[in-house]
């Protein structure tokens, strides 16, 4: 099996011509999920429709906020407008409260709230048997972690500055 690369100094995709259609659709996935948008892949690799297709479904299932940033949007292929499932964190506010974050995981939690997967940054308020933290991912990106977390409060707290987040008093 020929192996799709991206140049490490360009972000050239690098193929075989040849591919077969599920060896095509194996290295799209790998190199969107890698960050390279659908255009770039779709011109390297010469995508079809029917791989397009499948390629974009393929990544809205593995990694939804990926998916928001590497398909076009606009294409027919993509989500479009936000479904409206939850809430949307608030634009950061003037004068607001930086929250400590901290990449240790704390375990196990369940998750009780949760933002949004349309935007690059997805919030969770998890609870650990009485004790609440909220937990941020985003997509890769230089000096931010891709998950981290915050809190250790008691419900009322919580909730209080799960509110903060949200109406962008917080961040």
């Amino acid at each position: 099996m020929s192996r799709l690369m991206i140049g490490p100094l360009s972000g050239e995709i690098l193929g075989r011509p040849g591919l077969e259609a599920g060896e095509r659709r194996a290295e799209a996935i790998q190199c969107i999920l890698a960050g390279t948008t659908i255009a770039e892949v779709r011109t390297a690799l010469g995508l079809d429709a029917a791989d397009e297709r499948a390629v974009a479904d393929h990544v809205r299932k593995a990694s939804p906020w990926m998916a928001v940033v590497t398909l076009d949007p606009g294409d027919p292929d993509d989500w479009g407008d936000c479904p409206g499932i939850s809430p949307h964190p608030g634009p950061p506010l003037p004068g607001r409260t930086e929250l400590f974050w901290c990449g240790e995981v704390p375990g196990l939690g369940r998750v009780v709230e949760h933002t949004c997967l349309c935007i690059m940054t997805e919030y969770e308020l998890l609870s650990y048997g009485g004790t609440y933290r909220i937990r941020r991912t985003t997509i890769p990106r230089a000096g931010v972690p891709t998950v981290s977390f915050t809190g250790g409060w008691r419900r009322p707290e919580a909730y209080e500055w799960w509110f903060r987040l949200l109406t962008g008093q917080a961040r």
